[in-house]
């Protein structure tokens, strides 16, 4: 199955574009098309990445603040944590 592609213009440094000339010259990409998309692949790839881990971090400081609130009840007020579902006896 094809992908549709579309073309795009860029501006780049031409330090940038004569390094990337360099790695097609030397047979490591085809086309400096081909060292985009894979760039731009990557860079998305990073991206979600970094998006799944701010979700997860951010869950898990929620969870953890629930945590704390208890164990901060239990060592000051010395009522230990009820088990889930429960309220604690006092």
């Amino acid at each position: 199955m094809a992908t549709s592609k579309q073309k795009a213009v860029i501006s780049a440094r031409k330090e940038d574009l004569d390094e990337i000339a360099l790695l097609v010259k030397g047979g490591r990409y085809r086309t400096v098309s081909e060292f985009v998309r894979e760039a731009v692949a990557e860079k998305l790839a990073r991206l979600r990445r970094a998006r799944l881990a701010e979700q997860v971090a951010r869950y898990c400081d929620e969870v953890s603040r629930a945590e704390d609130a208890e164990l901060i009840a239990w060592q000051a007020f010395d009522e230990r944590p009820a088990p889930k579902g429960r309220r604690a006896k006092r």
